[in-house]
């Protein structure tokens, strides 16, 4: 019976050991996130669709918003073109590189923010309007030159009647126009071509009577029936992600076709750049004829499809996937 009662007490102590050291391996890895990090809001809301548009807001867990708390300080590009201290103008030749260039710009920031420029972003002024080409953060109190596209092909001269004269010496970019449409910002991530650049340009300002003479992409800017439509539009979805919690992107349907998806690392991040990314959706949609019904088990699945690509740190954008990661954290995860 001592014997039976010693072995029952050996049994014991082992199990108790074991509970003990359970927890610790199961979170042996740091850099595994939970599962479920990002799920899609599929419910019927009319305040969510406004013609041929529907937005279905992408949500984080918790967990993921506090990890990813730092990206909330990011400023964005149309925040920073108006902060003392940030500057985009044409290339600087940094004593190596002489003229201008199309293809390149020079982004100063000596404000204390860092700075991030999203892909697809359309900034105004220079000697011809021109588009981000790649995610990146401009840290503080740094200078770098940057890869864009030009979107006005038919100009090539400053114009700013009320730049100073320090502005008219590095023809200064005065001014932020949203993010691109869906079928420019593809021309850029997709192609990298600067002619199929201007033909997604030519293509969008046509569809919307908004031609003008230097083809700039923010012709869009002319007043007719699609300016004030998409004003509309604009106006309708204005503050509806304040009382969402924890949304960090959405995916965008028009009819029967997904246009795009754009996740960010943090809540504040993705609605302070929100307007400016429904901008480019609504520019294609309400020009759109897909009058499909939205097919919600094709958006879930597209949200499944983005969930790892989110959540792990060692996960890399593919030719189908744009991601972009600042010190570790998941900046933005985007469709290409």
């Amino acid at each position: 019976m001592k014997k039976l009662f010693a072995l029952l007490l050996l049994v014991g102590f082992f199990a108790c050991q074991q509970n003990e050291k359970s927890p610790i391996s199961t979170t042996n890895s740091t850099t595994e996130q939970p599962k479920g990090a990002i799920s899609v809001l599929l419910n019927e809301n009319p305040e969510l669709k406004f013609e041929n548009l529907r937005v279905f807001p992408i949500v984080a867990s918790p967990e993921i918003v506090a990890q990813n708390a730092p990206l909330a300080k990011l400023k964005t590009t149309a925040e920073a073109m108006q902060t003392p201290g940030f500057r985009i103008t044409e290339l600087k030749p940094f004593g190596r590189e002489s003229g201008h260039q199309v293809g390149g710009l020079t982004a100063a920031n000596k404000s204390g923010d860092a700075v991030f420029l999203m892909s697809g972003d359309v900034v105004t002024g220079g000697n011809q309007d021109r588009v981000i080409a790649d995610d990146q953060v401009i840290a503080a109190n740094s200078i770098k030159n940057i890869q864009v596209f030009c979107v006005e092909h038919g100009r090539w001269q400053f114009h700013d009647e009320n730049a100073s004269a320090s502005e008219r010496k590095v023809a200064a970019f005065n001014g932020y126009y949203n993010v691109a449409s869906t079928e420019v910002r593809k021309a850029i991530q997709r192609t990298g071509s600067q002619q199929e650049v201007w033909d997604a340009v030519d293509r969008v300002t046509s569809a919307n009577a908004a031609a003008t003479s230097t083809k700039t992409y923010a012709g869009l800017e002319t007043q007719n029936e699609f300016k004030s439509k998409r004003d509309a539009c604009m106006k309708f979805f204005e503050g509806k992600f304040e009382n969402l919690e924890n949304v960090v992107g959405f995916v965008v349907v028009s009819g029967d076709k997904i246009l795009g998806v754009d996740i960010f690392g943090h809540p504040d991040l993705f609605r302070r750049q929100a307007k400016s990314l429904l901008h480019g959706f609504a520019t294609d949609a309400l020009t759109a004829e897909n009058s499909g019904k939205t097919d919600l088990a094709e958006v879930e699945n597209v949200v499944d499809r983005f969930q790892n690509m989110f959540a792990q740190t060692n996960e890399k954008g593919n030719e189908k996937i744009g991601k972009f990661t600042f010190e570790g954290l998941p900046v933005h995860v985007f469709s290409k």
